[in-house]
Order: structure tokens, then C-alpha cells, then sequence
């Protein structure tokens, strides 16, 4: 049995929806740490722990799928996105432009690594341990090693940089360049990971917000105009233009279908890849924000 988690940020929940039958299977209740409202807006999943970076209570949540038991820890103010390496995670904090590490094990924060200003995600390279985060503050990207926290490479960009991930062979390092508040197209920077150049450039549709990449495709959701871009990454070139309607803010896919939240109507869409016609949507609580698959 396969399953979607999906963030609904402005109701504190996070949806179990079954990938096979397309329903909302069961809805996880988060408790705030410093506030009644929690927002978790990134999502992480390692094992049976499933982890939420909370951008209204400033926290980390820890839910063991086992039994749906909650912890907390308050880590810094907007807790954007979030990701694990062993029994760390690091988190990033919107407000105080940093990465949280903290240390599972010990339940504390065992070290703060600057980034530039208003990080809004982080991914990591499995491959290389390094991690980088897209600044959508200063239009700029942070590189460094997950295992050191050193060697930090900050790489400025084009506008308001919403996304920032690797390819799964760790060759590149794709960047969603949301030009948000422009009347210009968005577009995905591609930079080698080895030396930290520019390859290409590619345009996409209006304010993309969010991106997935798997082995021979980067899929990018189009926040702006209701679309998703789908990027071949042997050629580095846009292939294809998938209308999904609303608003579409997170994005994943599994080998056959691509599910998209649209944080207008508070729904979540799954296209197929092959017939993109054929569409299905479910009603989520509120604000679906970041997902992630099993």
C-alpha cells in the first residue's frame, strides 16, 4: 500500500491519502509547541517518522506513522522546509536566515549554518551529503556539506528563487526562479553541482512555486497561470505544458500519475502522465502546501 502526505498548512493537519484508491485515508493532528496554530508547510519522511517544518509555530514536528504519536521541539521563528540526513535534520528558519541541525538522538539543536536571506526550501544530494537552499530574499542559493556544515557556497541567481533541488544522479543543481511580482515567465536555472557554473536557462510558465524531479524529468508547478512544465533533463529542455487549473503550490509524482495541490480551492489533482485529460480530484482540509509519497 502506497500513500501521500500532504501538509494542510492553515488547519494543522497533515492528510494520509491512499495512492491506489485516491482517498483521503486518515487526517494527523498537530499540537503547537508555542502556539495554538501550528502551520507545518515542508514535510519529510524517513522510515516510520514522518517530520513537518511549522512556519506559524516556529517548531518541528515528529510523528511516529506507527502509532500517529506527535512530538515537538520549538526551533526558530518560520520554519519553512526541512530535511533528514541520519538523525539529523535541518530545518530552515525564514526569520533569522539560518539552518537549524538538529540532532534527533539528543533532542537539541547541535549547530546553526547561515544562509542568505529568507530561505524558502532545502533539499539534499543523497549521493554527495551536500545541502542547498534557495533564498528568495537576496535571489541566491546556499551550497554546503551536510556532514561538516562547512564549506558553505553561496550563488546568486535570477528572482525570487522559490526552489532549489538536485537531480537524482547529482550531476545538476535545478533553481525555480519564480520572477514573482514581475511580468516575466519563470524559468529553471540549471548549474553544474561540480563546479558551480551556469548551464542553462529554461523558461516555464508564470510564478512557478514548486518542482520534482525524477530520473529523466524535472516537473514544475506553475503557481501563476495553472500549469506544470515538464523539463526533460538529459536535454535540458521544456518538453511539455500540462494544464492543471488553480493554483498550484506543491507537486510530486510516482511513476505513473503527477499530484498537485492547488492552495486556492484547497484541492489535490492527480494527472496522468501518459493521458493528460485524465484527471481526478479530492478536497483537502486547507492549504496543501508540501507532499511527499511512500
Amino acid at each position: 500500500m502506497r500513500y501521500l502526505y500532504v501538509c494542510n498548512t492553515t488547519q494543522d493537519l497533515v492528510d494520509k491519502v491512499n495512492v491506489d484508491k485516491f482517498e483521503v485515508e486518515e487526517t494527523i493532528k498537530l499540537i503547537g509547541v508555542n502556539s495554538s496554530k501550528v502551520g507545518p508547510h515542508g514535510v519529510y519522511l524517513q522510515g516510520d517518522l514522518l517530520f513537518t517544518s511549522n512556519c506559524y509555530d516556529g517548531s518541528v514536528s515528529v510523528v511516529n506513522l506507527k502509532d500517529n504519536s506527535v512530538k515537538g521541539f520549538y526551533l526558530g521563528r518560520y520554519c519553512r522546509d526541512i530535511c533528514a540526513h541520519g538523525n539529523h535534520l535541518y530545518i530552515i528558519c525564514g526569520d533569522s536566515n539560518n539552518v537549524v541541525n538538529f540532532d534527533l538522538n539528543r533532542e537539541e539543536i547541535v549547530e546553526i549554518i547561515p544562509c542568505g536571506d529568507s530561505p524558502h526550501s532545502i533539499d539534499i544530494c543523497t549521493r554527495t551529503n551536500e545541502i542547498v537552499v534557495a533564498n528568495q530574499g537576496d535571489d541566491s542559493i546556499t551550497i554546503f556539506d551536510a556532514l561538516y556544515g562547512n564549506d558553505i557556497t553561496e550563488i546568486k541567481v535570477g528572482p525570487s528563487p522559490t526552489k532549489a533541488l538536485f537531480t537524482v544522479d547529482g550531476d545538476y543543481i535545478l533553481v525555480c526562479e519564480s520572477c514573482m511580482g514581475s511580468m516575466e515567465k519563470g524559468r529553471i536555472s540549471v548549474f553544474s553541482s561540480k563546479n558551480r557554473k551556469l548551464v542553462q536557462r529554461i523558461s516555464v510558465g508564470n510564478c512557478p512555486f514548486d518542482m520534482y524531479c525524477d530520473e529523466q524529468c524535472c516537473y514544475v508547478a506553475n503557481y501563476g497561470d495553472g500549469s506544470i512544465s515538464v523539463i526533460d533533463i538529459r536535454r535540458l529542455k521544456n518538453v511539455d505544458n500540462i494544464r492543471s487549473g488553480g493554483m498550484p503550490r506543491g507537486i510530486i509524482c510516482d511513476e505513473n500519475y503527477i499530484y498537485v495541490g492547488d492552495s486556492y480551492n484547497d484541492l489535490l489533482i492527480k494527472i496522468n502522465k501518459k493521458n493528460n485529460n485524465e484527471k481526478k480530484i479530492i478536497p483537502l482540509g486547507g492549504q496543501p502546501t508540501g507532499m511527499i509519497i511512500t
